[in-house]
């Protein structure tokens, strides 16, 4: 079962303990449903993604001059392909998937693929 809870309510559920949670979404289920038999859920898995230091509820999206290069622009290596130093995966290098953990799993992948060859060319070339 997934619930999302987005825009100012997920600071507010956020700062909520789980069994109010849990309480509340057992409600909601049975309010939905229309069955009042439905058990309440026994837990709940989630990460506060608004008071995360590292994230603070935020995610990617396009402006309204983003170009679809600009998602393969950020997911060159740098300073060249020829010697990749640094390379950026997650969601908002994902030229289809920006804003979903799907995007920033393949992005990953995707970069992980170039270090595999880059590491593959160069030992078959000698430069190592």
């Amino acid at each position: 079962l997934l619930f999302w809870v987005v825009g100012k309510a997920a600071a507010v559920v956020d700062s909520l303990p789980d069994h109010e949670i849990v309480k509340t979404m057992g409600w909601l289920l049975k309010t939905f449903t229309g069955d009042p038999t439905l058990p309440v859920p026994d837990r709940v898995i989630r990460h506060c993604w608004t008071t995360d230091p590292f994230t603070m509820g935020a995610y990617s999206y396009p402006s309204t001059k983003s170009q679809l290069s600009d998602y393969a622009k950020l997911s060159e290596p740098l300073p060249s392909c020829h010697q990749p130093k640094l390379l950026l995966a997650g969601e908002h290098t994902h030229e289809h998937y920006w804003s979903f953990l799907h995007g920033a799993r393949m992005a990953g992948i995707e970069q992980a693929q170039k270090i595999i060859a880059w590491e593959k060319n160069k030992t078959k070339t000698g430069n190592v």
